[in-house]
């Protein structure tokens, strides 16, 4: 069963930070040049180490809920799919609604200004 509310497996959810300005670190990375020029062409303005922050939050974020997931499941079963299936069904109804009709096209909502 899907249980709606703030709880947190051992706070796991807890120590996801999103993007934010502040205090940085330097490090060196690798990466294949084909990842390093698709990761240039798409940084553009915002530039590529805030597009690769914004990934690597993106990461941890999804390993966060994955880890949550786990723990639930470990605490109180597997996941009904049925249920999943129709929770998504609704979340997809409300931003359908809320684009005027359009259904959800990417991982990013459409800005608003």
């Amino acid at each position: 069963m899907i249980r709606d509310g703030p709880a947190l497996a051992g706070g796991m959810l807890a120590s996801w930070q999103p993007p934010r300005a502040g205090r940085t670190g330097v490090t060196s990375i690798s990466l294949r040049a084909e990842t390093l020029e698709a990761v240039r062409a798409r940084a553009g303005k915002q530039g590529v180490s805030s597009y690769i922050e914004e990934a690597v939050q993106r990461q941890l974020q999804r390993e966060a809920v994955d880890e949550y997931i786990a723990a639930a499941e470990a605490g109180h079963g597997p996941v009904d799919p049925a249920e999943v299936a129709a929770r998504t069904d609704r979340i997809r109804a409300h931003h359908t609604a809320r684009r005027g009709g359009e259904a959800p096209t990417g991982d990013r909502p459409p800005r608003t200004r």
